[in-house]
């Protein structure tokens, strides 16, 4: 299947086995994340919002939804989302 990169524009032929829903990178846009959705007959990535664990660093997806102030659980802790300068990032609660 070819889907065009929303970030750079570039066509990427992803394998037969992603499948609608799942999160892929773009090697062109460096910390992009994009889910794989179905638009009536057409195939598209979108960008998911994103953010670095500030314990682990693993870069965690948000939900669609996420909005500065929501709170957001990992690595046995909890996170306030922030966002700034165009990014999400994770701040420790409290």
């Amino acid at each position: 299947m070819t889907v065009m990169c929303p970030g750079c524009g570039e066509v990427h032929d992803l394998a037969p086995a992603v499948q609608v829903g799942e999160v892929v990178t773009c090697t062109w846009c460096a910390g992009v994340l994009l889910r794989l959705i179905q638009e009536g007959d057409a195939y598209v990535l979108r960008e998911v919002p994103h953010a670095s664990c500030p314990q682990c660093q693993t870069l965690l997806p948000l939900p669609d939804t996420v909005q500065p102030g929501d709170t957001f659980r990992h690595c046995q802790g909890a996170f306030v989302v922030s966002y700034a300068y165009g990014a999400y990032a994770l701040e420790p609660y409290g």
